[in-house]
């Protein structure tokens, strides 16, 4: 990663994902019992996913310049705010910005076969085909993220994406990194670049994408 610049972009292949993991999301937990037609079903989402999506990523690695309580200033002049930054990410010095997507084919066949009458369970299968696929790109983007930090003599300290909850020890709540900061981490990046956009509400399209922060720290800080 980043041999040449601080931004990469990184093409994924199509993660291997078992049709029993979909049927389990819904209950069908024995094999035996699964009708041929849900198994069927499952395995068509698992087709549509493969000959739908084009998993890329897009990263930017940047220096923390300043950091307050509940602020983190990067390199770059752009500001991160949440008031569970000092918890999640006491010890870093280094971010890794990531947007991850599966691209706008599984969007357009979710469309496409939500208004199919004879396929009730064709969209919500594909769907829960692609957040299992999102999720095992996230994995490799992190063992990406790990061999980097490595080469550095760094290492990760957590994970965070704008519009998911945190638990705070000191503040004894659950803290949320607001959705809107989903638009600090695009400006990182060149639109004419990245193959995603924001809508007003600041979720992504593709809808099958996720981003988000790796903090990096240097292992001689661990005790």
């Amino acid at each position: 990663m980043f041999k040449f610049s601080n931004y990469d972009k990184i093409l994924f292949s199509v993660p291997d994902i078992s049709p029993l993991k979909i049927l389990r999301i819904h209950g069908y937990k024995n094999k035996k019992k699964i009708k041929p037609k849900i198994f069927e079903a499952a395995n068509k989402a698992i087709e549509r996913l493969f000959y739908n999506s084009s998993p890329e990523g897009f990263f930017f690695a940047t220096k923390i310049k300043k950091r307050f309580s509940n602020k983190i200033m990067l390199q770059c002049g752009t500001t991160l705010n949440c008031e569970i930054f000092n918890e999640r990410l006491p010890r870093s010095n280094c971010l890794i910005v990531f947007i991850l997507t599966l691209g706008k084919g599984i969007d357009e066949e979710l469309r496409k076969i939500s208004d199919e009458l004879d396929e009730p369970l064709g969209a919500i299968f594909l769907e829960n085909a692609s957040w299992l696929a999102l999720e095992l790109i996230l994995r490799e983007a992190r063992l990406k993220v790990i061999k980097f930090a490595f080469n550095k003599n760094l290492e990760i300290e957590n994970r965070m994406a704008p519009g998911n909850y945190y638990p705070s020890k000191k503040l004894k709540k659950r803290i949320i990194w607001n959705l809107e900061e989903q638009l600090l981490l695009f400006k990182l990046f060149d639109p004419n670049i990245i193959s995603l956009s924001l809508t007003d509400s600041f979720t992504m399209i593709p809808r099958m994408s996720r981003s988000g922060i790796f903090g990096l720290k240097n292992k001689s800080s661990i005790k």
